[in-house]
C-alpha cells in the first residue's frame, strides 16, 4: 500500500518533493494539485514576486507544463541533500540534459498539505548530494556527470550521505539578518572611509563618466551579483554589488556586515555608486564568504520593503538577473 494512501500517515517534505518531481517528469499536476494548501507559496529566488495561493499556482502551473511538452524541453528533478533555511531534503533542478543544474527545490508541510515550495539558486545545486533517484521516471541514474562519490544508488546509502552532510551543516551554521546599520553607513564602513571619519568628495570617489575606472575602485572582496533594468527610467542597466567588513560583537564569535550596492547611470550623465541595503551574518565557526546568500537575503528585503533609492512597486517593476 503507499503510505501516502494510509490514514496515519503523516505527509513529509521528501513525500512533497517527490510529488512535485512526479508532476515535473509527467507533465501532469493533477496530483500535485491535490496535495496543495489553500494557502500555498511558491517562490523563486529568480522571481521577485511570490504566489500566494493554490489557484495563482494552479493558474501559472498548468500553461508551464503544456509549453514543456510542446518544446520538449525536458526538466529533470532529482532528489537530494542540500541543508538550508530550515530544510535539509531537496530536489535537483535541471533543464534539457540532467547535467545541466539550474537551482535546487525545498518543500515546506503543514497540516498534512503542501504549504510552500522555494526554488533556489544559492545554495548552489551542485553543493548537493545527489541522489540519482527520478520520481515518476522510474529510474536511478548511476551515470550522472558528477564525482563518482557524489552518485548514491542505494537508499542506506542515501541516508547515510544525508546523516553525513547534516551533521557538517550542524558544525557550519550561519544566521543572516539585520546589521543595526543603515546601508549608507554600512556602505561607508565597508568603503573604509568611515574609519577614519573622513567622507570623501562625492566626485573623487563615487562618480565617474568612466564606467571602468569606477569598477576597478572597488573594495577588494567585491563581487558583481546581478543587473537591474527598469525601462521607465532608464534602458541602461544597473549592475549590482556585495562587498563585506568584519564587525566585533559579544552576539557571536564571528560578524560581518555585508554591503548591496550599485554603479548607475544618473540623471547627470555620469556612473554613480548607490547603497541599496544592507545585513550581518553571525556564526560561532568561520565561515567561507557568503556573498552571494547575503545578495539573495538583501534583494529578498528589497523587493519587501523597499529602501532609500527604490520603493517596492518601483523595484518590482524592473527586471533583476541574478548571476549563479
Amino acid at each position: 500500500m503507499n503510505p501516502l494512501e494510509e490514514k496515519n500517515y503523516q505527509l513529509t517534505e521528501k513525500d512533497a518533493l517527490s510529488i512535485y518531481a512526479k508532476m515535473m517528469h509527467t507533465l501532469d499536476s493533477s496530483e500535485f494539485e491535490s496535495f496543495l494548501s489553500e494557502d500555498f507559496t511558491y517562490s523563486s529566488q529568480k522571481i521577485l514576486t511570490d504566489m500566494n495561493s493554490k489557484d495563482e499556482f494552479i493558474e501559472y502551473i498548468r500553461p508551464k507544463l503544456e509549453i514543456i511538452k510542446k518544446t520538449k524541453s525536458s526538466v529533470y528533478a532529482e532528489l537530494g541533500v542540500c541543508p538550508a533555511y530550515g530544510h535539509s531534503d531537496c530536489l535537483i533542478m535541471a533543464q534539457g540534459d540532467k547535467s545541466n543544474l539550474l537551482g535546487v527545490a525545498y518543500a515546506s508541510v503543514e497540516e498534512g498539505k503542501i504549504s510552500g515550495l522555494s526554488l533556489c539558486i544559492v545554495p548552489t545545486p551542485d553543493s548537493a548530494i545527489r541522489s540519482g533517484i527520478y520520481p515518476g521516471l522510474n529510474e536511478v541514474d548511476p551515470s550522472l556527470n558528477v564525482k563518482k562519490d557524489q552518485v548514491i544508488i542505494t537508499e542506506g546509502e542515501f541516508q547515510c550521505k544525508k546523516e553525513k552532510l547534516l551533521n557538517l551543516g550542524k558544525e557550519e551554521t550561519y544566521q543572516i539578518g539585520f546589521s543595526g546599520y543603515d546601508e549608507v553607513q554600512a556602505f561607508g564602513y565597508a568603503f573604509s572611509f568611515l574609519n577614519d571619519g573622513k567622507i570623501p568628495d562625492p566626485y573623487d570617489f563615487c562618480i565617474s563618466n568612466n564606467f571602468n575606472n569606477l569598477e576597478s575602485s572597488l573594495p577588494s572582496d567585491t563581487i558583481k551579483v546581478a543587473t537591474y533594468v527598469n525601462k521607465k527610467y532608464s534602458t541602461k542597466k544597473i549592475y549590482f554589488y556585495v562587498c563585506s567588513f568584519t564587525e566585533s560583537t559579544q552576539r557571536a564569535n564571528h560578524h560581518e556586515v555585508y554591503s548591496l550596492f550599485s554603479i548607475m547611470w544618473s540623471r547627470d550623465s555620469l556612473w554613480e555608486l548607490n547603497p541599496w541595503y544592507c545585513c550581518s551574518v553571525l556564526s560561532e565557526e568561520p565561515q567561507a564568504t557568503l556573498h552571494k546568500e547575503a545578495a539573495n537575503w538583501m534583494f529578498k528585503g528589497v523587493s519587501t520593503t523597499g529602501c532609500l533609492i527604490a520603493s517596492v512597486d518601483d523595484f518590482k517593476n524592473g527586471t533583476l538577473e541574478i548571476f549563479k
